[in-house]
């Protein structure tokens, strides 16, 4: 499996360009976000794309974020709510092997 991985540094202004560039190499998109999925800067990221980008996707954006709950105190509740690098990895072979 061959996939690029994006850290955006800044979020305004969001670095689309780097964003369309590897959307042309790999025509999919997988975004962690550790907000909630309502309202959270995968949300926008999401948008923008579809909007901007959807004639490069080959299949749906797929958004790997908090459910709409607080954010628990103790650090492990925390790692239930929160997304990691596992749930990444389950999600990027997911999108890569699925037939949509």
């Amino acid at each position: 499996m061959d996939i690029d991985l994006i850290e955006l540094r800044t979020l305004k202004p969001l670095d689309m360009e780097t964003i369309r560039d590897s959307l042309q190499r790999t025509n999919k998109l997988c975004i962690l976000d550790e907000s909630t999925r309502s309202g959270g800067v995968g949300a926008t990221i999401s948008s923008r794309v579809c909007e901007e980008m959807f004639d490069l996707l080959d299949a749906p954006v797929i958004r790997l974020a908090m459910d709409n709950t607080p954010v628990p105190y103790a650090s492990s509740m925390e790692k239930v709510v929160v997304k990691r690098s596992t749930d990444l990895i389950e999600g990027v072979t997911k999108l890569c092997t699925s037939r949509i």
